[in-house]
């Protein structure tokens, strides 16, 4: 049986959760810690994704001299992030995700957040649709 193929602008997370380049790292923490993600975008204040920050950018900071709160989000970050198109096919992102060990993925319309997508959603989004596959 083959399912009909799915973009990831269907299943995205539509409100997705960001940081702006300026916040705090304490702030960021905060927000991980808050959403249970291990990652985040960060995003201009017009929302085009410049960045994400993960868990593990914020540990190797802890140990430093600077306080979270001293730390800006554009300091830590991972400069162009991978991020894929809302009209990225489910079994593209599902391969980019397994490719790159990624958690969670920023989804854009020319250049600006519009929703993010992890593992899970992807998962749901193949229970959802039965045992067939992707084309």
């Amino acid at each position: 049986m083959k399912v009909k193929s799915q973009e990831v602008g269907q299943i995205r997370l539509a409100k997705p959760r960001f940081v702006k380049e300026y916040e705090s790292a304490f702030d960021i923490a905060a927000e991980l810690l808050d959403s249970g993600h291990a990652a985040i975008p960060v995003v201009t204040r017009e929302g085009r994704v410049i960045g994400m920050v993960n868990d593990r950018d914020l540990l190797r900071v802890l140990p430093g001299p600077r306080r979270l709160e001293e730390i800006k989000a554009k300091e830590i970050m991972s400069r162009v992030p991978v991020m894929i198109d809302e009209e990225t096919s489910l079994a593209e992102a599902s391969k980019i995700m397994e490719d790159l060990q990624l958690q969670r993925l920023p989804v854009v319309r020319e250049g600006i957040l519009i929703g993010t997508i992890t593992r899970h959603d992807l998962l749901r989004a193949r229970l959802d649709w039965g045992m067939g596959v992707w084309e």
